[in-house]
């Protein structure tokens, strides 16, 4: 090289040395940092990933936080719900031990009472002082604020908010629309006062219970002894207004021109037993047959076919010419002479007693109805004086009914059967909801005429009910002796029916029914209304407004209802627990229905134990409700939320972490770098002075 005004080598090897010293601080910077990224400009993409992922990191660091901290408020709930559940058994245990009177002094009595009027005191207690940081838990100032307006309120017996997210609303509606109303089990017995006793077993949902019935009981007695001892069954009897038309038994019968003579008939067979076929068991037949010899002499003889059915057959007597000498009498006379003939039928000779007759095929007896009975019940509440009337009008078999407001006047022709009544009944638009038909025993009865009847106390339908409503309640009727028949609502005989869930939706979904309550559960809404038995129909709305309250726990990354959890934690007091037998309170000394007030006002030992098991259902039942917060939701929480921290923050520690061994050996290549560069600078800048050997 000859030029020495610019030196390129110099040049050339200042540069690689400058990035050698470059590249050796970054290598020292992120060895003494630990981090790959120390500014914007070491890798400006990766930055951005790892902010984002270092905010969601901090996110998820304090949900699981919330998360541990809601839990212990919950948990510290829960222990003193345990404390009050605790009690609560006391007090049951006290109670049942107080009801023990034939072994119990009164002072002994008066002694639990003061033990129940302390555990009272000490549930008010525990509800005024359980809190956490401050803030009082079960004292219902965690509960939710609700709005509803008094009709709705009316329509109500109860209703629960255990959980409502509002969001960015102020406000959540709970709107609860009944599509098909509850029922109760229910039993009808239709066939009036008992001609003979008879042994039933009537069961519901407290157990089953045997009841005697005279040979003379009415609906009267029969309702009494059912509701004697409804407390062991469930099952209550009540008898509609009403009155019941009865058709007695018609006995089957058939003509017969045994002579063809000019008077028809000239001999009947009429069945002894009144009533069916069906109900008897089978039919009867009658045959007169020509025997088809010489001096045969009379006979009768009775048949059956295994099914029931029986035959009656009758041989002719015959002459030495092989002609029949049979009068219409002497077949009248065997016939009733014979024992086991005559224990089904009687004859009667009618006209041409002394006429030979004639062989005859085989004939059914026909024309057997049962007793029927055709009971119109007023279905009012409180309602009286209406009557009935059967008119006739023509041969036909259709029924037609009319209303006034106080007569209704069914029109029938005189093939109407009491079946076709009862449906005409039943199905009139103008009777819906005020009377109904029902029809026990033989329904094919015809002939009926009745002059205007008022539909009287106690005179309608015997109805055996469940007390309460919803599938969980039956109630059934055993007979053990006797005949006590029971249908059903479809008119079916039947000797047990249950009853049905209401069938409602909350907010346009479709909610869970238990007896008259409806419930909803979501992941914003846990509520349930409970409608009372008045208000239990069809297309029944009724609306409840969270307006705030509760306790807002922020267990999610999200600030929105997905990561929030929002509880309803009632008040816990004597004054709160309890349900429609009454309220806790009450079992306090002066408050009407304390051990001391036992048989007195109508007080009894089960009302103190209904009050104490609805208590205690409360209770548990908000412990069980925290316990699933608790389990289902807080704990799954923080370990969902636990393992999305690990895999994040791992993945952030590949964006920004320094990996110690990629960078050791880019220090000592940089070291290598920075060192060669330093001597090749040095041999570059040596190497214009080779120049002045030219000048020599």
């Amino acid at each position: 090289m000859t030029r020495i005004a610019t030196n390129v080598a110099s040049l050339r090897g200042l540069r690689n040395l400058g990035a050698a010293n470059k590249q050796l601080d970054s290598t020292l910077t992120r060895l003494s940092t630990g981090l790959q990224i120390n500014s914007g400009k070491d890798n400006p993409s990766g930055l951005i990933a790892s902010e984002t992922l270092r905010f969601q990191v901090s996110t998820i660091e304090q949900s699981i936080k919330n998360s541990t901290r809601a839990n212990n408020v919950i948990a510290t709930a829960d222990a003193a719900l345990g404390e009050v559940s605790g009690l609560l058994n006391q007090i049951r245990g006290l109670v049942q031990e107080g009801l023990n009177d034939g072994a119990l002094s009164q002072s002994e009595k008066e002694a639990n009472q003061l033990q129940i009027d302390t555990a009272l005191s000490a549930i008010n207690r525990i509800s005024s002082n359980t809190s956490f940081a401050g803030e009082k838990l079960i004292d219902g100032s965690k509960a939710f604020t609700t709005a509803v307006t008094a009709a709705d309120s009316a329509k109500l017996t109860d209703f629960k908010v255990n959980q409502a997210l509002l969001g960015s609303s102020t406000s959540l509606a709970i709107d609860a629309t009944v599509n098909t109303a509850a029922e109760k089990g229910e039993l009808v017995y239709a066939a009036g006062d008992l001609s003979a006793s008879a042994t039933i077993e009537v069961g519901g949902s407290l157990g089953q219970e045997v009841i005697f019935l005279g040979s003379s009981a009415t609906n009267t007695d029969i309702a009494t002894a059912v509701n004697g001892v409804s407390d062991a069954t469930g099952v209550t009897a009540t008898i509609d207004d009403g009155f019941t038309y009865t058709k007695a038994a018609v006995a089957a019968s058939a003509s017969f021109d045994l002579t063809g003579g000019a008077t028809d008939p000239d001999f009947t067979l009429t069945r002894n037993t009144a009533g069916s076929d069906t109900d008897l068991g089978g039919t009867i037949d009658f045959v007169l047959a020509d025997p088809g010899g010489n001096n045969v002499s009379e006979s009768v003889a009775v048949t059956d076919d295994g099914s029931g059915n029986k035959t009656i057959t009758v041989t002719a007597a015959t002459d030495g010419t092989g002609t029949i000498t049979s009068t219409v009498q002497s077949v009248t006379d065997l016939i009733n002479n014979n024992a086991e003939a005559s224990s089904l039928v009687t004859a009667a000779a009618v006209a041409d007693t002394t006429t030979v007759v004639t062989a005859q095929a085989s004939t059914d007896l026909t024309g057997g109805l049962s007793e029927g009975n055709l009971t119109f019940s007023d279905v009012r509440d409180g309602g009286s004086g209406l009557n009935i009337v059967i008119a006739t009008s023509g041969t036909g078999s259709a029924a037609t009914v009319a209303f006034d407001g106080t007569t209704a006047t069914v029109t029938v022709g005189s093939a109407t059967t009491l079946d076709t009544i009862e449906t005409a009944v039943n199905g009139s638009a103008a009777l819906t909801n005020i009377i109904e038909a029902a029809v026990t025993g033989d329904g094919n009865q015809t002939g009926n005429v009745l002059a205007s009847t008022a539909l009287a106390d106690d005179g309608g339908l015997l109805r055996l009910t469940t007390n309460d409503f919803g599938s969980a309640e039956e109630v059934t009727v055993n007979v053990l002796s006797g005949s006590f028949d029971t249908f059903n609502a479809a008119g079916t005989l039947t000797g047990a029916d249950a009853g049905t869930d209401i069938v409602a939706t909350i907010n346009g979904q479709a909610a869970q029914g238990n007896g008259l309550q409806a419930t909803i559960r979501s992941s914003v809404l846990d509520a349930s209304l409970t409608f009372n038995e008045s208000s239990n129909v069809a297309t029944t709305n009724a609306t409840v407004t969270v307006t705030g309250g509760g306790s807002l726990f922020q267990i999610g990354q999200d600030v929105s209802t997905a990561g929030q959890l929002g509880i309803g934690i009632e008040a816990v007091t004597t004054a709160r627990l309890g349900g429609l037998s009454g309220k806790l309170f009450e079992l306090g000394t002066g408050n009407g229905k304390s051990l001391l007030d036992v048989g007195e006002n109508g007080v009894t030992g089960a009302n103190l134990v209904d009050i104490l098991d609805e208590a205690l259902d409360r209770v548990t039942t908000l412990r069980g409700r925290l316990g699933s917060v608790q389990k289902n939701v807080i704990e799954t929480n923080i370990t969902t939320l636990g393992v999305a921290l690990e895999n994040i923050s791992d993945a952030r520690s590949q964006i920004v972490d320094t990996d110690f061994a990629v960078e050791t050996a880019n220090l000592t290549k940089s070291q290598i770098l920075t060192q060669s560069g330093i001597s090749v600078l040095a041999i570059a800048n040596q190497n214009p002075q080779q120049v002045l050997s030219l000048l020599g």
